[in-house]
């Protein structure tokens, strides 16, 4: 998978303005605040319908405008493609595929791209559901399925949980039995293919965290299963897990049980890395599941992703990305990079943003 151009209509800081990378390296350098992150996150968007850094569709769209435009041209499998995502303040995204609508859903899996930002480290040190969420998205990536299943139980566990609050509030007893069945079966799916993801992952995770730190350190990501210390996902466990808790499911107006709960864990050397790894150790952990996570997308799918380097020269010191760069070249890896100077002692595309005024910006690098 390759992407061939972008274009940015009244986008964040640009007027207009189209790049056309490189289908290896591509470098995006210039000063602090001239829209470097800005095209990431651009493209980003075009491939899960969603930004990295905000949950307001309308602070992507550029200030003074109320209308703003994205279009990515790929290709996957050789067959050339289009997406364009048009912006309106207030009132929502809409989603063409090659000019034909879509919905958000299916707009998942068709524009496969893999980020990493420094936000990233929160995927270690924050909180359980950015865990969830690299996971899923992961997963939805190659697989519709997966994606349908986890919209189908997020809104089986919204119902349950608005009818115990509603249950509460009028002093009646809830009917849960309707939606516990759709959360068991949900939950029997998504649980299994979550352990068999992060199964193969962590195939390729040790290699990768060997080739960015010389052979020194072994990485492992282990599910934590709400509820049971041993991997289950039949639909029955579900079913007996969620009626005993239901008592206590009543007392708080929440499902205490199901893979909205459960978590991840990160060994290095067998030891948490949240509580023992050092800053360094925990970026390149994270380099190293995303290297994984790409392992993972092509062996599904036979392509490689796109991968989306925000300020990685400072994330990682030099013999880590000398090893990254080497893999990427390897691999034919279409990559896209960003940083006040060009972060890799290696030859590819570089787009200056730096000569160009934020209004200045040119249709055509």
């Amino acid at each position: 998978m390759k992407c061939l151009s972008f274009r940015l209509i009244q986008i964040r800081n640009f007027k207009d303005r189209t790049v056309e990378p490189s289908p290896a390296l591509t470098f995006f350098t210039g000063p602090n605040g001239c829209g470097k992150t800005n095209l990431l996150e651009a493209l980003y968007y075009s491939s899960v319908g969603k930004s990295f850094r905000t949950s307001n569709d309308g602070e992507i769209i550029r200030i003074g405008d109320d209308e703003g435009t994205i279009l990515v041209n790929f290709s996957v499998h050789q067959v050339e493609q289009s997406i364009k995502i048009k912006l309106t303040r207030g009132q929502g995204k809409k989603i063409f595929l090659n000019d034909t609508p879509i919905r958000r859903k299916e707009l998942m899996g068709l524009f496969r791209t893999v980020l990493f930002t420094p936000d990233e480290l929160q995927l270690i040190k924050g909180a359980p559901q950015l865990r969830r969420r690299f996971l899923d998205m992961e997963i939805s990536q190659v697989s519709p399925r997966y994606y349908e299943e986890f919209l189908r139980y997020s809104r089986a566990v919204q119902q349950r949980n608005g009818a115990l609050k509603n249950a509460l509030a009028t002093g009646k007893k809830p009917d849960l039995d309707m939606w516990d069945m759709q959360i068991a079966s949900g939950a029997s799916y998504m649980v299994k293919k979550r352990m068999e993801t992060i199964s193969r992952m962590n195939e390729t995770l040790m290699d990768m965290e060997q080739r960015l730190t010389n052979r020194r350190e072994r990485l492992e990501i282990r599910y934590n299963q709400q509820g049971s210390h041993e991997p289950r996902w039949d639909m029955e466990w579900y079913m007996e897990e969620l009626s005993r808790r239901r008592e206590e499911d009543e007392r708080f107006c929440h499902t205490s049980i199901g893979p909205h709960r459960d978590d991840l864990t990160f060994l290095l050397n067998g030891m948490d890395i949240s509580a023992y790894g050092s800053q360094g150790q925990q970026r390149t952990a994270i380099l190293s599941m995303k290297l994984s996570e790409m392992e993972f997308i092509q062996e599904e799918t036979g392509e490689y992703p796109v991968l989306i380097l925000d300020d990685i020269g400072s994330e990682l010191d030099r013999e880590r990305r000398k090893a990254l760069v080497t893999f990427l070249m390897d691999k034919e890896i279409q990559t896209l990079v960003t940083g006040t100077e060009v972060p890799f002692d290696v030859e590819g595309k570089v787009v200056d943003l730096g000569k160009y005024g934020l209004n200045e910006t040119p249709h055509q690098e």
